[in-house]
């Protein structure tokens, strides 16, 4: 039975759906840690400020929460309740913040074809060309639509969807190499690596400084890996 991590994030309390969604992953050999986030949610006072999302306490409670948790899925609820912070907005400020960086993510709506019909209804205009009117979506729709797919999203569905999506990815989807490599080397934190690396800068660092590089430095992230490609490579080459 393979072992899988999701994380589920919602503004409604998701404890019937974390332990179906077990129950069914289960049936379909995978072990599956799945946990819930609520955010939006009115019961969950400590990360909101004046009844709105506060960005800040969002970050700061998913770092008490799950420090040393890896996702193989995140899947964001597009609708949190919140004027502002859309499931969208929440994966952005993630990013920036460098929360579940390297986690595959999924937003669901329960009304996503609607989300898509009013961006672009609320930034039409119509411009007179010779006798006649023509529609144009203004730049502000554009750059809505764009974050759509952006920030390392791999789908975005409907509610129902979400769930079986959730298991598919679970049973077919190889892991994000990033998030192999952190997992690996988190494991053995206080191991050193020798003098055996082109590239000095990795020369007796331990496993976790290595991770956090991974987690906090996109530009020395590619380089560790394209080393471990390269020695990966080296030694194959050695034994054929």
């Amino acid at each position: 039975m393979i072992k899988r991590s999701c994380l589920i994030i919602d503004n409604e309390d998701q404890t019937e759906e974390v332990e179906k969604l077990i129950r069914d992953a289960k049936h379909q050999g995978i072990e599956l840690d799945c946990h819930q986030f609520n955010v939006g949610n009115t019961a969950y006072s400590d990360i909101l400020t004046d009844g709105y999302i506060d960005i800040e306490k969002v970050c700061q409670e998913f770092r008490n929460k799950f420090k040393g948790k890896y996702f193989d899925i995140v899947a964001f609820d597009w609708d949190l309740e919140d004027d502002h912070i859309t499931g969208v907005e929440l994966i952005r400020q993630f990013t920036s913040n460098k929360i579940a960086r390297y986690s595959p993510k999924i937003v669901y709506s329960g009304v996503l074809d609607d989300v898509i019909k009013d961006i672009i209804q609320e930034n039409l205009d119509l411009v007179k060309v010779k006798d006649t009117f023509k529609p144009v979506i203004k730049d502000k729709a554009i750059t809505k639509i764009k974050s759509l797919v952006r920030n390392r999203v791999f789908d975005y569905l409907d509610r129902g969807n979400r769930d079986p999506m959730i298991l598919k990815f679970l049973s077919e989807e190889i892991q994000s190499t990033e998030l192999i490599i952190v997992q690996v080397l988190e494991q053995y934190p206080e191991l050193i690596f020798d003098n055996n690396f082109v590239n000095e800068k990795f020369n007796g660092k331990t496993f976790q400084e290595i991770a956090d590089f991974l987690k906090n430095d996109d530009s020395m992230a590619n380089e560790f890996k394209r080393e471990i490609i390269q020695q990966v490579i080296a030694y194959l080459t050695e034994k054929i």
